[in-house]
C-alpha cells in the first residue's frame, strides 16, 4: 500500500459543503415536522420529503464518502475537483427543483445527471483505489462500495420505462425505487464507511484479524441482493421471498458479527485515550450497524415485517439508524481522525454533541412512537412538538460543524497511538495483535 496523507486541504472544504447540505437537509426535515404542527401556506409536504431525502442522500452521504475515498485513492487528479464541484452544483439544483417541483422532469434529469457524474466518479476511483491500496483488507469493501452505486441506479433507469407504460404500474414504480434504496443504503453507504473505517484502522498498524474481514466481506456481499425481498415482500407476500429474505438477513447478520469481532480489538485500542465525544461518535457508529443488522434480521419474522410496513415511524427510524447513526456518525468521528474535520474547538464540540444528541432523541421518539401506534395506544403528550425540537438540534449540530470543517487541524487530543499501553501493531497475517 503506497502512502497516503494525514489530510488534504481541499478535502476539508469539501466536507464543509457536504455539511452544509447536511444542514439544508436537516432544516428541511424540520420544516416537515413543523408541518404537522402548523399549515405553511404555498409548501408542499411531499415535494418537501423529496429535497430532504434526496439532499441527504447524494448531497451529504455520498460527498463525504465520496471526500474519503479521493484522498485513500491520492488526490492529485484534478478531475476530482472538477468533479466534485459539478456535483455539488447538481445537489443545489436537486434541493431547489424537488422542494418546488417535486418529481418532475427538472427535478428527474438533474438526478439523472448526478448519477452519470457518480459513474465518472467510479470510473475513476476504481484503478487508482486498486493501485494505491492493493493486498489491504480495506480495498474488497470499498470497490463494493463503488459497485453498489452503479448497481443501485438500475432501479433509477427502470422509472422511465415503468412510467413511460399507461397506465404506469405502480408496484413495480415502488419496487424500483425500494432498489436504488437498497443499493444506496445497504450497499453503497455500509461498504462504503465499512471500508473507510478498515483503512483508517489498517494505516495506523492496529490489530485486526484479516481472515475474519475477508469472512465478512464474502458474507455482507452475498446478502446484499436478497436482503432487498424485504422490499419485495410488500408487494409479494410469498414464502419463497420470505425464505430468500430470511437468508439474506442471517447472512448480513454473521457478516457484522464477523466484521465486529475483526475490527473490535482495534477500536478498543483506537478508542481508549480519545475524548468522551468522539468516543460516542464511534460507539454510536458502529452501535448503530450492529442495531440496523439485528433490525434486518427481526423484520425476516412475517409478523415483525407486517408491522414494520404498516407503521410509518419505523420505516423513517431505520432509515435515519442508516444515514445518521452507522454513517453519519462514523463518518463524523473518522473525518476528525483522518484530519478532515476538527472536534477540537468549542464550536464543533458543541455541533458534534447536538448532533449525536439529535440522532439519539429522534430514534427514541420515533421508534417509542411507532410501537405505540402498532398496539393501539394513544400518542406521546406533545409528541410533533417534542420530535421538531429534537429534530432542530440536527441543522444547528451540523451548521456549527461546518463552521469549523475547513479549518486546519490542530491535531487529535488522544493521547499517540505508538505511545499507548495498549498498542500493538497488526502482524503479517493479521491474526496477532487480535489474539493478544
Amino acid at each position: 500500500m503506497q502512502s497516503m496523507p494525514d489530510s488534504w486541504p481541499p478535502a476539508r472544504r469539501w466536507i464543509q459543503i457536504a455539511l452544509i447540505n447536511l444542514a439544508v437537509a436537516a432544516l428541511l426535515g424540520a420544516l416537515m415536522r413543523y408541518i404537522f404542527l402548523w399549515e405553511v401556506p404555498g409548501v408542499e409536504y411531499r415535494s418537501i420529503m423529496h429535497a430532504h431525502s434526496h439532499g441527504a442522500m447524494l448531497g451529504w452521504v455520498y460527498l463525504a464518502l465520496f471526500a474519503g475515498y479521493v484522498v485513500l485513492a491520492g488526490p492529485t487528479r484534478r478531475a476530482y475537483t472538477y468533479l466534485f464541484w459539478a456535483t455539488q452544483l447538481t445537489v443545489v439544483a436537486i434541493f431547489g427543483l424537488f422542494a418546488l417541483q417535486g418529481y418532475s422532469a427538472a427535478s428527474i434529469a438533474v438526478t439523472c445527471l448526478h448519477v452519470l457524474l457518480s459513474y465518472v466518479a467510479v470510473a475513476l476511483l476504481w484503478p487508482d483505489l486498486r493501485r494505491r491500496l492493493a493486498g489491504t483488507a480495506a480495498l474488497p469493501y470499498l470497490l463494493a462500495g463503488l459497485g453498489s452505486i452503479v448497481l443501485s441506479t438500475l432501479g433509477l433507469w427502470a422509472l422511465g420505462a415503468i412510467m413511460s407504460s399507461r397506465p404506469p404500474n405502480m408496484t413495480l414504480f415502488y419496487l424500483a425505487i425500494q432498489f436504488f434504496l437498497h443499493g444506496q443504503l445497504n450497499g453503497w453507504f455500509m461498504f462504503g464507511t465499512l471500508g473507510l473505517v478498515v483503512a483508517f484502522l489498517e494505516r495506523r498498524q492496529l490489530p485486526l484479524h484479516a481472515a475474519r474481514l475477508r469472512q465478512a466481506f464474502g458474507l455482507l456481499l452475498c446478502s446484499l441482493l436478497p436482503t432487498y425481498g424485504l422490499a419485495v415482500a410488500w408487494a409479494e407476500r410469498h414464502p419463497a421471498v420470505y425464505a430468500i429474505t430470511a437468508l439474506g438477513v442471517l447472512l448480513q447478520l454473521l457478516g457484522v458479527v464477523q466484521w465486529l469481532r475483526a475490527v473490535w480489538p482495534a477500536l478498543q485500542q483506537l478508542m481508549a485515550p480519545l475524548s468522551p465525544l468522539l468516543r460516542g461518535l464511534w460507539g454510536f457508529g458502529i452501535g448503530s450497524l450492529a442495531f440496523k443488522a439485528l433490525v434486518h434480521a427481526a423484520v425476516a419474522v412475517p409478523y415483525v415485517a407486517i408491522m414494520s410496513f404498516t407503521v410509518r415511524n419505523f420505516v423513517i427510524g431505520f432509515v435515519h439508524l442508516v444515514t445518521l447513526g452507522a454513517t453519519t456518525l462514523t463518518l463524523l468521528a473518522l473525518l476528525h481522525g483522518q484530519g478532515l474535520l476538527s472536534l477540537r474547538g468549542r464550536g464543533a464540540r458543541l455541533g458534534a454533541w447536538l448532533l449525536l444528541a439529535g440522532f439519539v432523541l429522534t430514534e427514541l421518539l420515533l421508534f417509542l412512537q411507532g410501537l405505540m401506534l402498532w398496539l393501539d395506544w394513544s400518542f406521546i403528550p406533545a409528541y410533533h412538538t417534542v420530535l421538531l425540537l429534537a429534530t432542530l438540534l440536527l441543522p444547528v449540530g451540523a451548521l456549527l460543524l461546518a463552521l469549523r470543517a475547513a479549518q486546519k487541524p490542530i491535531g487529535d487530543p488522544a493521547v499517540p497511538l505508538n505511545s499507548h499501553p495498549d498498542y500493538a501493531p497488526v502482524s503479517a497475517d493479521g491474526r496477532a495483535g487480535a489474539e493478544r
